[in-house]
């Protein structure tokens, strides 16, 4: 069962959510307090929320489900930082460009990517992300780097990606395009890592710990 979070307005079962930050376990008479909504209105969300899979309830108390455990980070309601892997193909000179078609970018020529999920190693996500959404079967190779990107639109930063460069090598045939005098076609930042990164190479630190 996936869970949205609302960041800009947080309904009643996003505020019960976000008590689990800081307890374990909390009895219903404390997250009525916390809420300050009606109790009826109360036990029906939470019911709801037990329903979905997302809390447990025990004799006295309710506790966030194991299966849920990955909605801590996002109980908030700061916008995150998004990951975003890119993935460049090369052969030659010439650099595998796909046009992009939604926003920000729109129309705008860029390196193929994706969101890294939870619970996946970089190598993964590149060999995934290229398979499912490109029909492209590739081998990672290395990390180029990793840069934080802000996108601003009249004055205000409106989103923010943690890039995360990496390169990949592949035997299918594929249209490669010399990015010389493209400049202005190609989004900002991957032309700046194209140009910049391609022959760096970052080690990264994988680590599994365990849970209270």
């Amino acid at each position: 069962m996936e869970f949205q979070i609302n960041r800009k307005k947080p309904d009643i079962e996003n505020q019960i959510l976000e008590l689990f930050l800081y307890d374990n376990k909390l009895k219903f008479s404390r997250i009525e307090k916390q809420i300050k909504t009606r109790s009826n209105k109360l036990a029906y969300h939470l019911k709801n929320l037990v329903k979905k899979g997302i809390l447990e309830k025990g004799n006295d108390s309710y506790k966030l489900s194991e299966t849920s455990e990955y909605l801590i980070p996002y109980l908030t309601e700061k916008n995150s930082v998004i990951s975003v892997m890119l993935i460049v193909i090369k052969k030659d000179k010439k650099i595998f460009l796909i046009k992009r078609n939604k926003r920000p970018f729109n129309e705008k020529l860029c390196l193929p990517g994706g969101r890294l999920i939870v619970g996946e190693a970089i190598k993964e996500a590149t060999e995934r992300i290229m398979k499912e959404k490109f029909n492209v079967k590739c081998k990672f190779t290395k990390i180029n780097s990793i840069s934080l990107e802000h996108v601003k639109k009249k004055g205000k930063i409106i989103h923010s990606f943690l890039l995360i460069f990496v390169s990949a090598a592949t035997g299918d045939n594929l249209d490669y395009m010399n990015i010389n005098g493209k400049k202005n076609k190609i989004i900002s930042s991957d032309y700046y890592l194209i140009k910049n990164n391609l022959d760096k190479k970052l080690k990264l630190n994988n680590f599994i710990t365990k849970s209270d």
